[in-house]
């Protein structure tokens, strides 16, 4: 659903977007597309931004220069410039950095690689773009309807988790007793930080309901388990719908990037179908906000991790 995308450095150089043509709006458009669906994998980590940067700043039409770096400091600002750790290779050319892309795309397949050339017909050149409907091929085009299988749900979150550094469970009925939520607490454990193979630990936050739910030592062996696995920490909060407030409906997951919604849960069933969409920008502090304790139209009233179920 969300898209990673490779662009290489060379595509921001005045020559290419400004003197032979005005290409400049084509990836005026591409980068605030991305804003919207997906996110820029910056080849060899903080690399890519540096050279980027240098690439930009060395235009002479300050009006372009200004704008493109300015795109390139909210998309930075977002966190959808993810840095992908460095490869063996110091890549001075175009060629070495596509090179780096298509390593990559081997292990598992980015949505596009942008280039100022089709250097294979794996690659979208700057001159493909002229021709695309660009807010349509790589901004947000809606919602994705698919069944809830295995299969079907570590595709979101692959593309969600990869390269998050933070991740938040909002369902009231997340049972991690149940097997279909173990599934899917497992699979959300797997993608999230692995950044094609390579994997850090990380803290998963689970909000669900205590009117739904009870907190038990199974709970606790889950948590374990999946720390002993893929080494992130699991806190789980449990809510309870105050005297004549709001309750706990809507399913989100939430990273410090980006957020999605699911129309119908979160639990692996192959017999159900969800709407899953991505939700804008602005609103995703909202969200969260309803689970920190001193700002949550809920009462918290339990918290459970690894080494206790704490009743509040």
């Amino acid at each position: 659903m969300l898209k990673e995308i490779c662009i290489t450095p060379q595509i921001f150089n005045e020559s290419q977007l400004i003197n032979e043509s005005l290409r400049w709006k084509d990836v005026k458009s591409l980068l605030e597309a991305i804003a919207l669906g997906g996110y820029i994998v910056g080849l060899n980590n903080s690399d890519w931004k540096k050279v980027v940067r240098v690439q930009i700043n060395q235009m002479t039409h300050h009006k372009i220069k200004d704008l493109l770096n300015s795109l390139i400091s909210m998309l930075d600002s977002r966190k959808l410039i993810v840095g992908h750790p460095k490869s063996n290779i110091s890549p001075k050319s175009e060629k070495e950095w596509v090179e780096i892309a298509q390593n990559l795309d081997a292990l598992y397949p980015f949505y596009s690689i942008i280039a100022t050339q089709s250097h294979n017909d794996k690659i979208t050149s700057l001159d493909d773009l002229e021709f695309m409907n660009i807010s349509e091929t790589f901004g947000n085009t809606g919602s994705r309807h698919t069944i809830q299988s295995e299969e079907e749900l570590e595709k979101v979150f692959v593309s969600l988790l990869s390269y998050a550094k933070k991740v938040t469970i909002i369902d009231p009925y997340f049972d991690i007793d149940t097997p279909r939520y173990q599934t899917t607490l497992k699979l959300i454990a797997k993608c999230f930080k692995n950044r094609r193979g390579i994997q850090e630990g990380g803290t998963i936050y689970i909000n669900c309901s205590y009117d739904k739910l009870n907190a038990n030592e199974r709970w606790q062996k889950v948590i374990n388990d999946i720390y002993r696995e893929y080494k992130h920490i699991i806190i789980i909060q449990m809510w309870e719908k105050q005297q004549d407030g709001i309750k706990m409906h809507d399913r989100y997951i939430v990273t410090d990037q980006i957020g999605m919604v699911s129309a119908a849960g979160m639990d692996k069933n192959d017999y159900q179908q969800s709407e899953w969409g991505i939700k804008h920008y602005n609103t995703l502090d909202e969200i969260k906000s309803q689970y920190n304790e001193n700002s949550s139209p809920f009462k918290l009233k339990a918290i459970v991790t690894a080494t206790k179920i704490e009743e509040k």
